[in-house]
């Protein structure tokens, strides 16, 4: 089985991979913990392409991220797309619980060395960024495409009601 998941920034992909990789045991990629090197600079662009380029050479895996580049190849492997399209202001109330979750710590899907923060940019790459027209189009298109293997969750409540689908026991709380 091979899963992507994308979509907006806290909107809560990571824990959700995690949850899925527990229940099929599956290793993960999250692509935050190879895009950047500590203190969120990028690392370069064609070392992150080769990082996941060899991760997709497994038989299974969930990769946790959007990353354009390579988004077409990765979604014609997949199996599954899981699209988590949440309001921006709900992503916004993730990324407040997650900075005073992870004060100061890492999260263990970032590089070391990415403590946890909100700053007045990540909040406008949340709130308008991220949601630009093209970027908006991109997932319209991908819908379409990819239409017989998308799963697109606007709220926690359906991604949770997935997780239940497939025998996840844990507890349903976000990072």
């Amino acid at each position: 089985m091979k899963i992507a998941v994308i979509g907006h920034s806290s909107s809560g992909k990571s824990t959700f991979s995690k949850r899925v990789a527990q229940v099929y045991q599956i290793p993960v990629l999250h692509i935050d913990k190879i895009f950047f090197e500590p203190n969120w600079v990028e690392r370069d662009k064609k070392v992150v392409e080769m990082e996941i380029r060899e991760f997709m050479q497994g038989q299974k895996w969930i990769i946790d991220g959007f990353y354009r580049k390579l988004a077409t190849e990765r979604f014609d492997e997949a199996d599954q797309i899981f699209i988590f399209n949440f309001n921006r202001f709900k992503c916004l109330y993730g990324a407040i619980v997650r900075r005073f979750k992870y004060h100061n710590q890492n999260r263990d899907s970032v590089c070391v060395g990415c403590k946890e923060r909100l700053n007045l940019s990540f909040v406008w790459w949340i709130l308008f960024g991220g949601r630009k027209k093209d970027s908006r189009n991109l997932l319209k298109r991908f819908e379409i495409e990819y239409k017989d293997k998308i799963t697109v969750f606007k709220n926690r409540k359906q991604a949770n009601h997935y997780l239940r689908s497939i025998g996840y026991t844990g507890s349903l709380n976000y990072e």
